[in-house]
């Protein structure tokens, strides 16, 4: 099966801004000081223009799917959102346009406007009233109502996805009926992969609490298997390298790649142009994905082609490593799983 281009192109997670109304402590817009990483955030928005000129009609016309994902910002932060999705549906009418947010801003009209459009949004609610700021810090509870409100009551189908830690566990099942009261069609429960970690240096982190403002975030009593597989030789390694159960396993067998499937093939577009196949490998400045890059214009939709994108270096080092090269990427191997 070949990796992703453009003509077997399905599907494109989006970035559509990196501004964000929010605060969370643990996103990636911030360091693990809790200082905002100003280098890649609140600089860049996605526009129509954009989208028309460096993605164009031929590609939008056959995608399944557009997801606006929110890792470095909020798409209701994009002055443009709705004339983008609009465009959209204007040109690919079956297109399914989905958004994950924290909810707490823009107008009623607005999210009339987005139910109308038939954008299926996934709200970001980790608590109740008393809970989620503690987390979605600048969320107001009154206004995120309200929203949630306009949406669903307009003809818009919602899911609630809620991050669970110590603070809130004990509100899951209420927080689960609030959602069948207020017309959610889905309710889930994630967890952060962010206790244990590695920064663009190779420093390891693996925290219980993190200290907020004047209170502290804590782990789940009952946290989902870590994402990072770790011994106790873990730090003797060299940087950037996690640990495996089987290096063996690791380097000969084939990853399941989320993005390239029999049938589907996607792309993570960043607001600021950068193309990548997926959010995981997304930061390209500051993590791994950084060893494989010699020319950031070449993956950066701003200086090239989408199809020279995708048939040039960086995804052919990553299609090689996905099929058990020497360039496999530890991010592919955590997050995907080998088949």
């Amino acid at each position: 099966m070949s990796y992703i281009t453009t003509d077997n192109l399905t599907h494109i997670m989006a970035e559509m801004t990196d501004y964000c109304n929010a605060a969370c402590p643990m996103c990636n817009r911030y360091d693990w000081d809790l200082n905002l990483v100003k280098e890649i955030t609140n600089t860049h928005h996605t526009t129509l223009e954009f989208i028309k000129d460096r993605i164009g009609e031929k590609i939008i016309s056959k995608l399944k799917g557009w997801l606006c994902q929110g890792t470095y910002g909020d798409a209701l932060m994009n002055p443009q959102t709705l004339d983008i999705f609009k465009y959209l549906k204007e040109v690919n009418p079956s297109i399914n346009i989905g958004m994950i947010t924290n909810g707490g801003t823009r107008s009623v009209d607005f999210w009339k406007t987005l139910a109308e459009l038939k954008v299926n949004v996934t709200f970001s609610i980790d608590g109740l009233e008393d809970t989620n700021h503690l987390y979605r810090r600048n969320v107001k509870w009154d206004r995120l109502m309200k929203n949630i409100n306009a949406f669903i009551t307009n003809g818009g189908e919602a899911s609630w996805s809620f991050l669970v830690f110590k603070h809130n566990q004990n509100q899951i099942e209420d927080a689960k009926q609030l959602s069948k009261e207020l017309g959610f069609k889905n309710f889930e429960c994630t967890f952060s992969e962010r206790w244990q970690d590695f920064d663009s240096e190779g420093n390891y982190r693996d925290i219980t609490s993190l200290k907020v403002d004047d209170y502290f975030i804590e782990k789940p009593e009952e946290q989902k298997k870590d994402f990072i597989k770790k011994s106790e030789d873990d730090l003797t390694l060299s940087k950037n390298i996690f640990q495996t159960e089987d290096k063996n396993d690791f380097f000969t067998r084939k990853i399941s790649c989320w993005a390239c499937q029999p049938t589907k093939h996607e792309i993570y577009l960043r607001a600021n142009g950068y193309v990548s196949p997926c959010c995981i490998l997304g930061d390209v400045e500051r993590n791994e994905p950084k060893q494989l890059i010699k020319d950031y214009k070449k993956i950066n939709l701003h200086h090239t082609n989408l199809k020279t994108i995708l048939e040039g270096e960086f995804f052919r080092d990553i299609s090689d490593g996905i099929n058990g090269g020497e360039k496999r990427l530890q991010g592919c191997y955590h997050a995907c799983g080998v088949r």
